[in-house]
């Protein structure tokens, strides 16, 4: 038997390192430092990062190894290697002794910051100093100046503070991908920079600021707003993107400061989080909010202030109308409800509730989706952001998308199993850069189906890898011909499987928050014009002009290009974040509304909900910011419409409500109801339908039976919809951020109109 021993404490090294524990594994190749923190054994340092690679520049880390004649460096030491027979110590006074000579030669030419410095309370050379520095001081020297970098307007450089721990360096050539940060010159003339005139350009810019162990790196945009002792920590998650990515949001008299990334138990790491999720919050609360109701009558522009009593009187009257119209007349005036794929689960239970009520009332999504969602794998990403299915591939096809910007979380775990070798990412779209080298079969979708015919080289790819990974964008199924998109991946599926029956299923990557669970929930038809005909009235909720759908509609009617004849729309509701719709301007110019109703309600960070994101994960979210003035929440809003008659009765609390609250628990049951006898009977019989599905063969016998329609292809690219990552998204807050803007005009400016082909 062997034993180590660190600081006097004694250790079994064979049942440490030589068992056959997976959970043990990780500490073959761990980094002594690591294994130390493991055992409630901090040691200080400044260049090691847990997600980076080793540098060993700052020899803050400095250990004490029995029968060495120096300290040694724990950073880059294996600790499997380091601890064989051996005795370390932590707390020894050559160890303390080593760390004041460190601190001493740190603060050497260090400037004394820290009465303004947005890193005082949160730096780790000021405790570190107050820990483990001397209290005197021995050079009188003059410490050197280095001048500021203009790196973007996401992070602000002093310079003269960097120690050359490299943090910002190696997560910019490892992590984000993009190598224009490096040191150069030698000694005292040494410093970090992109040594010409050029800016930080990465949509993972701003993690550098987290990175930065002193204040050489702080944020931009909000410099000198609060100590580390003065915000309140709330965890939330992310509103820009489709994965919901947890945050760590901080607070100062209930107004938020910053968002932090926040913690992925999975993983154990610290989630990377792109500049959109850290920087577009201030487009909540843009001076262009209105948080007063108000109604605009006829043809006047002049704006009606009302309570929210006189608000649901307004929207009463229109009910009621409408609902005798119905019934004794039969006259059916539809009142559509257009909502966006960032609302809640609860909201859209609530609407669901609502159009059961009223026959007159329909539901519509803003935007088209022709996927099938008759099962969860067939609209939700199933392997690809699971790391040990992804490592067990060898090849990924992307299908008309782009991690880099719709999915950052996933182009990060395919950048690092890049990385990792003996891995090929091929793509079908635009010419785009994802941080690491890629292949293109084609602008066409016609090359998709050479690749199911068997006449493509990449087939050979597809067969001889193991388990591939597939990956669509949501946008594919918005094309006029995703129908039979949808029975070309259908194809691929069944290919695939008949070669390996272990393989998993085409992934969907999701841009929206709430997109997988608006097909979870029901199927919604999107809106058309034939809906814009036939409506009476037009409900927004969460909307933007930037939905192609809605803004194709629009322009379509003020070109003419539809029938000339008029449309009925003569009342518009707006629920927009209490943001005034642009689109109302347009709508006016085609029908004659007669009113406008402006209910305000509350913005992301100010409301509580569930969402499922497109990893099939329920994520919730909690209000940790009062509402402002007249704002509510939507399912407030819509609970209220509700409640108005006496058919239908609602508590005041969304958790105690089981109409209001949306309970997936008798889902997740029945689920795993469907799973046990999926599992049970897959090896006994072949009575189950999802098994004989699988071994079936892929060769359909129903073509040559029946007379089928015969489907065709458009002959169209396969575009990018996303030009540019700050503004360009279909949320309604980075283009009112401030933050987002400037980024957006530097992004434009730095690029030319070749990026995309």
């Amino acid at each position: 038997m062997k034993y180590f021993y660190i600081n006097n404490i004694k250790f079994n090294y064979t049942l440490e390192f030589n068992n056959n524990f997976k959970a043990d594994a990780w500490k073959h190749n761990a980094p002594l430092i690591e294994y130390c923190e493991t055992l409630g054994i901090n040691i200080p340092h400044y260049c090691y990062h847990k997600n980076l690679s080793i540098s060993g520049n700052c020899r803050m880390c400095l250990i004490e190894l029995k029968g060495s004649p120096k300290p040694i460096v724990s950073c880059a030491m294996s600790a499997k290697s380091c601890l064989n027979n051996g005795e370390i110590y932590t707390n020894s006074p050559l160890v303390k002794k080593a760390r004041e000579n460190i601190l001493e030669f740190l603060l050497l030419n260090h400037p004394l910051d820290c009465p303004i410095c947005d890193q005082g309370g949160e730096c780790d050379l000021q405790d570190q100093s107050f820990f483990f520095g001397l209290a005197k001081k021995r050079f009188y020297s003059f410490k050197r100046v280095v001048s500021d970098k203009n790196i973007g307007p996401i992070v602000k450089t002093v310079m003269t503070r960097c120690i050359h721990c490299t943090r910002c360096v190696r997560f910019a050539g490892e992590i984000a991908g993009v190598e224009d940060l490096g040191v150069f010159g030698r000694g005292m003339q040494s410093e970090i920079g992109t040594y010409v005139n050029k800016v930080f350009q990465s949509e993972l810019s701003g993690n550098v600021i987290d990175l930065c162990p002193v204040g050489a790196l702080t944020s931009k945009p909000y410099p000198f707003i609060g100590r580390n002792w003065e915000l309140k920590n709330v965890n939330s998650i992310d509103f820009s993107d489709g994965f919901g990515v947890d945050l760590q949001i901080c607070l100062k008299n209930n107004k938020i400061v910053k968002i932090l990334p926040g913690y992925n138990q999975d993983d154990n790491t610290v989630n990377w989080i792109s500049d959109k999720t850290r920087f577009a919050f201030d487009g909540m609360f843009s001076p262009e909010r209105i948080l007063r109701g108000f109604v605009i009558k006829g043809s006047s522009q002049n704006l009606l202030p009302l309570s929210w009593k006189d608000l649901f009187e307004e929207i009463a009257y229109i009910l009621y109308f409408q609902d005798h119209l119905a019934r004794h007349f039969l006259k059916t005036n539809l009142l559509t409800i257009i909502f966006s794929n960032n609302v809640s689960n609860e909201v859209l239970n609530l609407l669901t509730l609502l159009s059961k009520k009223y026959s007159f009332v329909q539901l519509r999504k803003s935007e088209p989706s022709n996927i099938e969602t008759d099962l969860e794998s067939k609209f939700l990403l199933n392997s690809a952001s699971n790391k040990y299915q992804l490592a067990q591939s060898k090849v990924c096809f992307l299908i008309g998308l782009n991690t880099r910007y719709e999915g950052s979380s996933l182009n990060l775990k395919l950048r690092h199993r890049y990385l990792k070798g003996d891995f090929k990412v091929i793509a079908l779209g635009s010419a785009i850069n994802l941080t690491f080298p890629i292949s293109y079969l084609g602008l066409n979708l016609k090359t998709l189906t050479s690749v199911i015919e068997g006449n493509n080289f990449f087939c050979q790819e597809l067969a001889n890898g193991s388990n591939p990974t597939i990956i669509c964008g949501s946008e594919l199924f918005k094309r006029k011909d995703a129908l039979t998109t949808s029975k070309l991946l259908n194809l691929l599926k069944k290919y695939l499987q008949s070669i390996d029956q272990e393989w998993s299923n085409i992934n969907i990557l999701n841009t929206s928050l709430n997109e997988s669970g608006v097909h979870y929930v029901n199927t919604f038809k999107y809106f058309s014009e034939q809906d814009f005909q036939k409506s009476v009235g037009l409900y927004f909720i969460d909307t933007c002009r930037n939905i192609p759908n809605l803004r194709k509609t629009i322009q379509y009617h003020l070109l003419n290009r539809f029938r000339k004849e008029k449309s009925e729309v003569s009342f518009y509701l707006d629920q927009n974040g209490g943001l005034v719709n642009q689109l109302f301007n347009d709508i006016k110019k085609i029908s004659g509304i007669y009113s406008y109703v402006n209910l305000p309600n509350n913005v992301f960070f100010e409301t509580s909900g569930s969402y499922l994101n497109t990893e099939g994960v329920l994520k919730q979210t909690i209000k940790f910011i009062p509402s402002h003035k007249q704002a509510r929440e939507n399912w407030q809003i819509i609970r209220k419409l509700l409640s108005s008659s006496n058919f239908l009765s609602f508590l005041s609390e969304m958790k105690t409500n089981e109409r209001v609250n949306f309970n997936c628990e008798n889902i997740f049951n029945f689920k795993n109801f469907i799973n046990f006898q999926y599992y049970a009977i897959q090896d006994l019989t072949n009575s189950n339908f999802l098994t004989t599905n699988r071994r079936t063969s892929y060769f359909d016998l129903t073509q040559g039976q029946y007379k089928t329609r015969q489907s065709k292809l458009i002959e169209s690219k396969v575009r990018l919809w996303l030009d540019d990552f700050y503004i360009g998204s279909r949320d309604m807050y980075a283009r009112r951020s401030i933050t987002m803007i400037k980024c957006s005009k530097l992004f434009r400016t730095q690029n030319n109109n070749f990026n995309f082909i």
